[in-house]
């Protein structure tokens, strides 16, 4: 019988463990309670995400080239509104944690009090217990403090004396540490009877990927270029500006068309510019090959290799192009610009023969491309004077294609 009675026993525990451990977790998930803002975007909001701009800010958004622009200024602040009627005995308490120390702190908006502290793990903010008649005490309002980019200051290339600085940072990754911002804020609402919890009631709000993307241009939208050039405020994406990465045409060889781990893209016409330019090329390379016509300086007939373009860059997000790049304001961040290499060994005659016919083919297709193109080497366009002189080497063929190292080219802005 004693047996029997601790059998009863223990099953009758097991049974009301299981009754309080299931009520308890499913108040822990009724974040459908929680009714959330967190953005005047509805796609974003929808997502429980958003954007931080900086205070008193005005940013330029819409960031293709035909794109209209507007200004945006500091977001909407993030509203968390409890929707069940709370009982007046009942007491409430909010909680809000930072999910990454390197993201700062919050400046809450509600007026009830409460306290924070810095932990090794983030940021976390607690309310006081709120008993009836403490005023909106079912809303919580708090906006996230802006973001610092790390490091702040920009400092790569070459400095004052022509050394190389190190890289300023940047990565090409998702989610490292002081880069790429997936800012998350973890908000709980306890109810408490008699300083006792009977519910948790937690919505998590996060950034998508997309919102991370235009958050990386306003991290970076003052930064200052090293170097010479002006400081270029590369304007903000909208949301509808970011798309899937769409596939490349088989004729088109090379690097996918962005090496940004979102698997997103600013796609703002650089799959047709590369392939306008991959076929005049092939046209023209097909032109002189069966026609021999392409002569050198001294009006010796060339021969002509079977070159093949290869697409080398597209889309930066501006991470990445600080990693990549000395141009803080680099126009690939825009999505309509490529870089295009001759696939032939560097500054051979094979490959100074297949950059001046796709040259030509440029040319000859100018008003049907209708864009901007140069020939580049580490980084610097040829100058004028390298497309008519034939010095080094003194192989018939302008300097220009000897020295180039590709072809960048984009969509007129």
């Amino acid at each position: 019988m004693l047996t029997d009675f601790f059998r009863h026993t223990a099953a009758t525990v097991f049974i009301l463990k299981c009754t309080l451990f299931s009520a308890f977790s499913q108040a822990e998930a009724t974040s459908v309670h929680l009714s959330v803002i967190t953005s005047a975007n509805p796609q974003s909001n929808a997502l429980q995400s958003f954007i931080i701009t900086p205070e008193n800010a005005l940013l330029k958004e819409g960031i293709k080239h035909a794109s209209k622009q507007q200004t945006i200024g500091q977001q909407t602040p993030f509203v968390i509104e409890y929707t069940q009627k709370a009982e007046k005995n009942q007491q409430l308490q909010w909680q809000i944690k930072v999910a990454d120390k390197q993201h700062g702190t919050i400046n809450v908006l509600s007026e009830f009090k409460g306290k924070g502290r810095m932990l090794n793990s983030g940021f976390k903010w607690q309310s006081s217990k709120l008993d009836g008649s403490v005023k909106n005490r079912q809303r919580l309002v708090f906006r996230p403090r802006s973001f610092k980019h790390q490091p702040s200051i920009y400092k790569k290339g070459k400095g004052p004396g022509g050394q190389r600085r190190k890289y300023g940072g940047g990565t090409r990754n998702i989610n490292e540490l002081k880069y790429n911002p997936e800012f998350g804020y973890i908000v709980t609402l306890s109810i408490l009877d008699k300083d006792k919890i009977i519910s948790n009631h937690k919505t998590h709000l996060k950034m998508d990927y997309k919102d991370m993307i235009r958050q990386e241009y306003i991290n970076h939208y003052d930064i200052k270029r090293y170097g010479r050039g002006k400081n270029g405020h590369i304007p903000i994406p909208k949301r509808d500006e970011i798309s899937d990465i769409p596939e490349k045409p088989r004729s088109l060889k090379g690097n996918p068309l962005t090496e940004s781990k979102y698997g997103l893209i600013i796609n703002d016409g650089l799959l047709g510019l590369a392939d306008k330019i991959n076929s005049a090329y092939q046209n023209k390379l097909r032109h002189y090959k069966e026609t021999g016509a392409l002569k050198d300086l001294q009006k010796n007939k060339l021969k002509i290799p079977n070159n093949k373009l290869w697409l080398t860059s597209g889309w930066r997000n501006p991470e990445r192009n600080e990693w990549y790049s000395n141009a803080v304001n680099g126009i690939h961040q825009r999505g309509g610009a490529i870089d295009l290499v001759i696939m032939a060994p560097s500054n051979s005659l094979e490959a100074a023969i297949g950059y001046w016919i796709l040259w030509q083919a440029l040319q000859q297709k100018k008003s049907e491309i209708n864009a901007f193109w140069q020939l580049e080497t580490n980084g610097r366009p040829m100058t004028t004077r390298e497309f008519k002189q034939d010095i080094e080497p003194a192989n018939g063929i302008p300097d220009a294609f000897d020295k180039a190292d590709h072809l960048h080219a984009n969509v007129l802005y």
